[in-house]
């Protein structure tokens, strides 16, 4: 038994010490850009089969959809200058066009999900020595403080880097269609950049570097479902080298309403032991600022998963931990008076 328990004791210990070198090939997050409009018909065809191929692909595909100039498009209007911008950056001028990581594939029109799942492997397949962190808080009055985390295992190759960072909102709905092609709701709307498209200097050598942006939530957005994306991309080129998202709920995915819990939970993930995926599900028996976070053994903080308000109803969330090392990590739910914790384990 004695030795039974010095074997189990050196096994944790190797996972919280082990793999040092985690951060030399970061999971590649792989950034999807659409310009669209509101008045395109050929859109309104074809974003219902790439916003359910993003609902199926939550954790490793981000999206930003631009509005172009292209009739009187509401999301157009709401900031003409840099949608403009950016669509003209990405060398879009029909629509709807989709590039992955600032590279347009021709197979991705016609629109279909075997052509988006094919890009995001190809992708996937490109290695990366950086990783983003983006986390969101809200802040008292109207305000949104993004810290966005840059790690790189290795230097960059020559090239013109740039740290982008763009407000988005999950869903925009309109009573009424806005436009000619009958869509009433448009998903992960890109609403402003920060400080501005050109974006700033990225750093290119070894280390962390950390960034944090404060911005306001305006009038015409809705609070709850608006996030912030980071990406860094080499303008040489206008490839994307990897990409980050802070957390928002993707509708159909992770919330489930129709089953109402009549208390607070938080369930063990599963798997657990995992790698380097697992799914932790709790419940919410009324609506209340919530929040969901990840700790180290030694109780820093490593992810913040949900900040914000929630309403009632159970809520799964896939915590993807690629991009830290084998341990003991410990998640926090704290919902109004609701406190608990629960342990995990990744194992690489």
């Amino acid at each position: 038994m004695k030795k039974l328990f010095i074997f189990v004791l050196l096994v944790l210990t190797s996972l919280i010490i082990s793999d040092s070198n985690i951060y030399s090939q970061a999971t590649r997050k792989v950034l999807f850009e659409e310009a669209t409009s509101s008045n395109c018909g050929p859109c309104g065809q074809s974003n219902p089969i790439f916003d359910a191929w993003l609902v199926a692909n939550p954790v490793n595909a981000i999206a930003i959809k631009y509005h172009p100039n292209f009739g009187p498009d509401p999301m157009y209007l709401a900031n003409p200058t840099q949608n403009t911008e950016r669509v003209n950056y990405c060398g879009i001028n029909a629509f709807p066009t989709v590039n992955a990581d600032g590279i347009l594939f021709d197979c991705c029109w016609p629109f279909s999900a075997s052509c988006f799942t094919s890009v995001l492997t190809q992708r996937q397949a490109v290695t990366t020595p950086l990783s983003i962190t983006v986390t969101d808080a809200r802040i008292a009055g109207d305000s949104i403080r993004s810290t966005v985390v840059l790690n790189l295992s290795s230097n960059l190759p020559a090239g013109n880097y740039k740290l982008r960072v763009m407000a988005i909102e999950s869903r925009v709905h309109y009573a009424t269609a806005p436009g000619s092609n009958g869509e009433t709701d448009f998903y992960q709307v890109f609403r402003w950049a920060y400080p501005n498209t050109t974006g700033v200097d990225a750093p290119t050598t070894t280390g962390m570097y950390s960034y944090t942006y404060t911005y306001k939530r305006l009038s015409n957005w809705v609070d709850t479902s608006i996030y912030t994306v980071a990406f860094v991309q080499n303008d040489v080129n206008k490839e994307v080298i990897n990409s980050g998202r802070g957390y928002y709920i993707p509708t159909g995915i992770t919330g489930n309403n129709s089953s109402v819990p009549s208390q607070f939970y938080l369930s063990q993930n599963y798997p657990n032991p995992f790698n380097p995926v697992t799914k932790i599900s709790f419940g919410i028996a009324k609506s209340t600022f919530t929040t969901l976070k990840v700790y180290d053994m030694l109780g820093n903080l490593v992810y913040t998963l949900v900040n914000g308000n929630l309403q009632q109803g159970t809520y799964n969330y896939d915590f993807d931990a690629s991009d830290i090392s084998s341990g003991v990590y410990y998640y926090v739910l704290k919902a109004g008076d609701f406190n608990e914790t629960r342990k995990m384990i990744l194992v690489k």
